[in-house]
């Protein structure tokens, strides 16, 4: 059995697992800390995501490895840790697999990430600190989750949004094959929904504009309610014709499937390219014209930024205006 771990260090571990507000990094000071604590086994980290009730997984940080792992495929999950995810067998804390022991990390109940510990020869590993820190993990990811999301779709939050823009302007590569985009999406005559069929209603519409962002854009698109009807979508296409192809597909989709009791619902969308050398607030005002453009073009239609600036349709120094219903 490994010799225990000194106080100091386990007090310190946890100092530096409860200072992160990304979930991002509060996994990886999961794992480094685990690392540090379970120095004779190999730990492994998986995210789950849910399609129609089932679970589908992949690995998003291994021990052996230096950086996170990258644009892992999704999988479905072995006979065994089927019935794990979906709660088949009596629910335990710790599970024991065929390489070792895996601990389920729960959301609103929901299995949204396994730690996967596989011992080395004959090492035993100490549950009640394994467990002791997964539920430390596990309460501030419930923490980030609530103060990231917005109560009513579960879509992230503005404040959100601010740090996802900003941390994707900063982080932008050259020669990257994939280009990041911005796109606000407004409901068309959102206002009408409301005065006609109520608030409660226009709650439902909202809510279910959002489950169908989810289920159209990939996992590691950020979809964001930027407020009221408003929301924001950060996400990568390989062209700006991909990326105007890939949103009219959504406005397609939304004005072809009706709304229980509303009927036809229809979204205007305007976006644009994120630029390293442009601030937020910039990337933001383009969005918006060209958003501004598709409203006060005949709606439920699609325009980037700089495709209208090369017609000479916006320019930088255009300031929307004017008596449409926008928000």
């Amino acid at each position: 059995m490994p010799s225990a771990q000194p106080l100091p260090d386990i007090l310190d571990s946890l100092v530096a697992l409860t200072a992160q507000r990304e979930r991002r990094t509060l996994e990886i000071s999961l794992l480094t800390t685990l690392r540090e604590l379970l120095k004779d086994c190999t730990v492994a980290l998986y995210n789950c995501r849910w399609i129609d009730g089932h679970p589908w997984w992949r690995i998003q940080l291994d021990s052996l490895d230096e950086l996170p792992q990258q644009n892992q495929p999704w999988t479905l999950p072995g006979s065994k840790m089927l019935r794990i995810l979906l709660q088949q067998d009596e629910r335990q804390d710790v599970y024991s697999t065929d390489t070792g022991l895996c601990l389920p990390l729960y959301q609103a109940n929901q299995v949204v990430a396994v730690l996967m510990i596989t011992p080395h020869e004959g090492v035993q590993v100490d549950h009640t600190l394994l467990l002791a820190l997964a539920r430390i993990h596990e309460n501030f990811l419930n923490l980030l989750h609530a103060s990231d999301s917005d109560t009513l779709t579960g879509l992230f939050n503005r404040r959100k949004f601010d740090n996802q823009l900003f941390a994707r302007v900063a982080q932008q590569q050259a020669g990257t094959p994939r280009l990041p985009y911005l796109a606000l999406l407004d409901i068309d005559h959102f206002k009408q929904v409301n005065d006609t069929y109520g608030h409660i209603i226009g709650d439902e519409v909202l809510l279910m504009l959002a489950q169908r962002m989810q289920q159209f854009f990939g996992e590691d698109d950020g979809l964001f309610r930027y407020g009221g009807e408003e929301f924001a979508i950060l996400f990568s296409a390989v062209s700006d014709e991909k990326a105007q192809a890939v949103l009219e597909g959504f406005c397609t989709r939304i004005a072809t499937q009706p709304f229980p009791q509303v009927g036809q619902v229809t979204v205007s969308i305007g976006f644009t390219r994120l630029g390293s050398c442009m601030v937020p607030a910039q990337l933001i005002e383009r969005a918006d014209k060209a958003l501004y453009h598709s409203k006060s073009h005949g709606r439920n239609q699609v325009n980037q930024f700089e495709a209208l600036q090369q017609l000479g349709m916006v320019s930088e120094a255009e300031v929307a205006s004017g008596d449409i219903d926008l928000f």
